[in-house]
């Protein structure tokens, strides 16, 4: 929720240069006016960066060359990660790791990282960091952020699974105190109770501990994404406008249930789909369970808007609570699941609008909805400010309707939402949550996980985004191992069926999955790959796959 700082600041720094008007939640107003309203939306330097804007008055990315921008965000941001963060406070052994082991965030006080010392959001971090790890590892080869984010889930398992005594045993617990050690739930703010839980993020750990095993082989993912998803078969019940689909929170000793109501539910559905198409563990159970998660979000938070979530810092929330997460995770499961939703393509653009009316055009006080043509995007109800990773998930929500609809206002919106998130790092990759909201501690989950994987989505919305010259897997629906580039040949193995969208800098003659050629189609409605030639000898190439196993194109 990330409301441990302090008031909203307004400030009163602008560039009257770039804009005659500016809109404040969905009003447009004069500049000078806005100027005596002391709005923080027009500074000429954000995080280091002079704001760069076009012929139309909107933002372009601050880095060049323009078409490497994207690129450019994404590697500074992994290289922040494996080169400049420092070890977390002593007493050992918390001080032999890198403080996003044990805290939620981090303060700059005149260039030195300091702990934020609210929480520790583990169930946001872990699932975030491994899609963002995955998707860079597939996007580039370096396999070094698998390690990174292999040896934080290891850490995890071994310090934040609860008891086999428990009512709900062997099931993560997501959040805990700031510094700790060993979790065991978030209590210093007296917001949740010793060994309480919240099951829809459990779930989200339980899907990258399969994702895991996937990648790595070792059997203890599968063992751990099991036993989430057996808790999950055996707690399932009919959803209701007051009682979702499983509780949203869990005293896991006794499984006294302390909160009736969410909508973070789908990642739930995603592991139990996953399990059940590899069919391990318990399928039928996994089944019924599947179904009866797919039918609540189709029957509630999908038709009321109630997509109730507090993150892992606040269960302050009822169930006519709304949050940008939950909405988002399910609008992009739609593209990659069109079975989720029979109606996918009619919801899609719903469930956008439902974003830009609550989190777009409402704002935090002080806030505007746009900034040089950037939709901006907040948190949920009860913390409006704008932030970086909310604006990119809309962004790749916005380029993904694009590829579908070839309706352009949304690749414009994505296009502009992103080059404003690229200002949310500074020029060694250090992270803001926002350029407006100074107050706000930059939290790991957000910054290094949840908003640089959305990132790949917009780039298999809009390939054209991805350097032109090079070879890259934009983005997978499932988990890859053995990437490996060459000039004119790009290798990888699938473990599932899936399906990948690349960017070529050569025209494939051949594309193979365990030696059997690929037919070329002009649609994917059938196993086999499409191809659009981008220009100067790039194309962007897209393959769906029933098969697994080794996959080369050349």
């Amino acid at each position: 929720m990330k409301k441990n700082g302090g008031p909203l600041d307004k400030r009163g720094e602008s560039e009257a240069s770039h804009t005659s008007k500016i809109l404040v939640c969905g009003i447009a107003l004069p500049l000078m006016f806005a100027i005596s309203l002391q709005f923080a939306f027009a500074q000429d330097v954000f995080n280091g960066h002079k704001v760069v804007l076009d012929s139309q008055n909107k933002i372009i990315p601050w880095s060049a060359p323009l078409d490497h921008a994207y690129d450019h965000f994404l590697r500074l941001r992994w290289a922040f990660i494996k080169t400049r963060v420092p070890n977390s406070p002593g007493p050992p052994p918390r001080s032999a790791y890198p403080q996003y082991y044990f805290y939620c965030a981090f303060w700059d006080h005149d260039g030195k990282l300091e702990p934020d010392t609210w929480m520790n959001d583990v169930a946001e971090k872990i699932p975030n960091w491994f899609e963002s790890g995955r998707l860079y590892y597939a996007y580039t080869g370096d396999s070094s952020v698998m390690s990174i984010v292999k040896q934080l889930m290891d850490y995890t398992l071994a310090h934040g699974t609860s008891p086999s005594t428990f009512a709900w045993p062997n099931f993560p617990y997501t959040t805990t105190n700031a510094g700790d050690v060993d979790f065991r739930g978030f209590t210093s703010a007296k917001r949740f109770a010793l060994n309480e839980t919240l099951v829809g993020y459990a779930g989200d750990m339980g899907l990258v501990y399969y994702g895991m095993y996937l990648y790595s082989g070792d059997e203890k993912y599968l063992t751990a994404a099991l036993d989430v998803a057996n808790m999950l078969a055996r707690s399932v019940r009919t959803g209701t406008a007051t009682q979702s689909v499983w509780p949203d929170r869990v005293m896991m000793d006794t499984g006294r249930i302390t909160s009736e109501y969410g909508a973070h539910w789908v990642g739930c559905y995603m592991l139990l789909d996953q399990l059940i198409k590899a069919r391990r563990g318990d399928v039928k159970a996994y089944a019924k369970a599947r179904g009866m998660s797919r039918d609540f979000l189709l029957q509630y938070p999908l038709k009321t808007g109630y997509w109730a979530d507090g993150h892992t810092d606040n269960g302050d929330y009822d169930n006519t609570y709304k949050s940008n997460t939950p909405a988002s995770n399910f609008t992009l499961a739609l593209f990659d699941d069109n079975d989720l939703d029979p109606d996918w393509r009619a919801d899609i653009p719903r469930l956008i609008k439902w974003t830009e009316d609550n989190f777009v055009f409402r704002c935090a006080p002080g806030e505007p909805a746009t900034q040089w043509g950037a939709n901006i995007v907040g948190e949920q109800d009860s913390f409006l400010p704008k932030m970086d990773y909310q604006t990119a998930r809309y962004a790749a929500e916005c380029a993904r309707w694009y590829a579908v609809s070839g309706d352009e206002p949304y690749k414009e919106k994505a296009y502009r939402c992103l080059n404003w998130v690229t200002y949310c790092n500074n020029p060694i990759g250090q992270g803001f949550e926002s350029p407006l909201s100074k107050h706000i501690s930059n939290w790991w989950s957000d910054l290094y996980g949840e908003c640089p994987r959305m990132f790949y989505p917009a780039f298999a919305g809009v390939p054209e985004w991805a350097p032109p010259g090079e070879n890259h897997i934009l983005y997978s629906t499932g988990v890859l191992r053995n990437v490996s580039y060459a000039d004119a040949c790009v290798r990888y193995t699938a473990v599932d069926a899936g399906t990948e969208y690349l960017r070529l800098h050569f025209r494939p003659t051949s594309i193979t999955v365990r030696g059997s050629k690929l037919a070329l189609h002009t649609d994917l409605a059938s196993q086999g790959y499409t191809q659009r030639a981008l220009g100067n000898g790039d194309f962007a190439v897209t393959i769906r796959r029933s098969q697994m196993g080794d996959v080369v194109l050349k």
